[in-house]
Formats: structure tokens, C-alpha cells, sequence
């Protein structure tokens, strides 16, 4: 029998989240609610918000199937509406994860229409952003908090087509080095994931299979990532076993930009 002093931490990960509350954004679906879904199995309230009412709602119900805390909160993240509704309804947040993104149009840049590219921007970015404005005065109150941007591989290899999708991501992840900065001697880490190609229903729907084959090629791993392993490592940056990591960009990528094995 283990003594208190050596006993393993309850959590393999020592990613123990009881009494944290953490709001997850794009979290009716994909990574985001992958994201909630672990957070809430060790433990934490968690808030999900999306635009997508009905996914919304499927996740939390599955969600609460399992027995786990999960409150919903349905909207656009680029709506200051929104934002009023969250501070009113959830003043502190522990754990904040901003992972709701959008694309503008397949395209070369030039061809893609312009209120495409102020939508990426504000709601990859400028939403993202607000967002950590809201939290952080609790936050700094508290001396205690998490944040985790979830970015993607695009930001540092590029994706063609995709440029204002590429900027914006490379935007979040300055930001995240900007903030780590800024409020690191107040107790919050703040972190981004850069994911690669990952099995979630959108990117298997939306990605050509012959694209998909060759990022499938182009990762060292030879498959493509799945949510959970996202979660793991989200749960891991949330987790106290993290304090002395901030301002990383963590990949999640198989080894993706190494180059083919």
C-alpha cells in the first residue's frame, strides 16, 4: 500500500480538474468536444459553446449520459452578445480553450471575397482575444489560470488555398506567446496545440480523400490523429503537472513537416 507521500495521483496524467470550471469554444463537435468531454471526465464543469445549436445539444447530451457537468451556451464567439451572456452567467473561468475556427472558401487568395477573410479573422482571432480579456481579471484575482489556443499545423507550414486560414492560425499563436509574456508572473500559463491531420466528422467530410492520402503520407506516424489524443495533451497544459510550461506551441501533427518516413 502506497503512503500519502508516494501514492500515484488519481488521474495517469495528473490532470485532476474537481471544482475547475472551463469553458470550451466550438465544443458542440470535433476537437472541441473532445477537449470538454476529457476535461469533464477528470473532473471539471465545463461549458461548451457553439454556434450549432443542435450539435450543441447532442454533445452535451451525450455528455451528461456519461454523468458529467456540462452546461451549454449557444451562439456566435464573434458576437459581443455573447461574450455579455458568458461573463454574466459564468464570472470565472480556470481552464479556457479557444478552439472555435473558421475557413474562408477553398482559393487563391485573390479570388477568395473579403468579408470571408474579416469572418476567419474575427472569429479565429479577435474572438479568441475578447474571449481572454473576459477570463483573465478572475484569473489574475485568483493567481491561477489556464489558457490553451488551439491552433494547426497551417500556421507554420502554410496551407495553399487556405492563406487567410494559415495568417490567422500563425495570429493565434503569436498571441499566445504575447500573453504567456504578459501573465505568467500571475499564476496563468497560456499555451496553443497545433494539430495535424485529425480524424474529427469535419475534417474527414470537408478534405478531398486524395489530399487526405497525402497528408496521410506526409506524417511520419502514418495515420491521422484522433480527438482524443488532442484532448490528452489539452488536458495535460490545463493540468498543474504543466506550471512551468508557457508560451509553447505544442504539436499534435504525427510529425508532420519532418518529412516522410
Amino acid at each position: 500500500m502506497h503512503s500519502a507521500e508516494t501514492q500515484e495521483p488519481r488521474d495517469a496524467s495528473g490532470a485532476d480538474f474537481e471544482g475547475q470550471i472551463a469553458v470550451v469554444t466550438g465544443g458542440g463537435s470535433g476537437i472541441g468536444h473532445g477537449v470538454a468531454r476529457e476535461l469533464a471526465r477528470r473532473g471539471a464543469s465545463v461549458v461548451i459553446i457553439s454556434r450549432d445549436g443542435e450539435r450543441l445539444q447532442e454533445a452535451a447530451k451525450a455528455m451528461c449520459a456519461e454523468g458529467l457537468d456540462v452546461r451549454t451556451l449557444a451562439g456566435d464567439i464573434a458576437d459581443p452578445a455573447l461574450l455579455t451572456h458568458l461573463a454574466e452567467t459564468t464570472p470565472e473561468v480556470d481552464i479556457l480553450i479557444n478552439n472555435a475556427a473558421v475557413f474562408a472558401s477553398y482559393g487563391d487568395v485573390e479570388d477568395v471575397p473579403l468579408d470571408e477573410i474579416d469572418r476567419v479573422f474575427a472569429v479565429d482571432v479577435r474572438a479568441a482575444l475578447l474571449l481572454v480579456r473576459h477570463v483573465l481579471p478572475s484569473m489574475k484575482q485568483r493567481g491561477y489560470g489556464r489558457i490553451i489556443n488551439i491552433s494547426s499545423v497551417a500556421a507554420s507550414l502554410g496551407a495553399a488555398q487556405q492563406v487567410a486560414y494559415s495568417a490567422a492560425k500563425a495570429a493565434l499563436e503569436g498571441m499566445t506567446r504575447a500573453l504567456a509574456a504578459e501573465c505568467s508572473r500571475r499564476g496563468i500559463t497560456c499555451n496553443a496545440i497545433a494539430p495535424g491531420l485529425i480524424a474529427s466528422e469535419r475534417a474527414m467530410r470537408s478534405i478531398d480523400p486524395e489530399i487526405r492520402d497525402c497528408l496521410v503520407r506526409a506524417t511520419p506516424i502514418g495515420r491521422p490523429g484522433t480527438v482524443d489524443e488532442v484532448a490528452y495533451a489539452a488536458c495535460f497544459l490545463a493540468s498543474k503537472r504543466a506550471a512551468f510550461i508557457t508560451g509553447v506551441c505544442l504539436s499534435v501533427t504525427g510529425g508532420m513537416g519532418l518529412g516522410v518516413v
